[in-house]
């Protein structure tokens, strides 16, 4: 398994409210559960939030065009005239 790290951040009120009773409902057995579904569904339908993440991991040489191309759930090629494009 992968390492975790723990992040902690604010809410308006009203979120808040929503968020305590993730696990009351149910749906998910923690808010940490529910949390990394929500940002992999968020991303999973953005490929623009995807390509400008990958674009940045990559010019700050945290992975290589293959991590992400697979981020960006394209080929290789696609992806290196995705950031060529960025680069203009």
């Amino acid at each position: 398994m992968a390492k975790s790290n723990t992040l902690s951040f604010t809410v308006p009120n009203e979120l808040k409210l929503k968020l305590d009773v993730i696990t009351k409902i149910g749906y998910y057995d923690s808010m940490s559960e529910f949390l990394r579904d929500a940002i992999r569904t968020l991303l999973s339908q953005n490929k623009d939030l995807r390509i400008s993440i990958s674009y940045q991991l990559f010019k700050d040489k945290k992975i290589g065009l293959g991590k992400a191309s697979e981020i960006i759930g394209e080929n290789t090629k696609e992806t290196k005239e995705l950031f060529e494009k960025r680069e203009i």
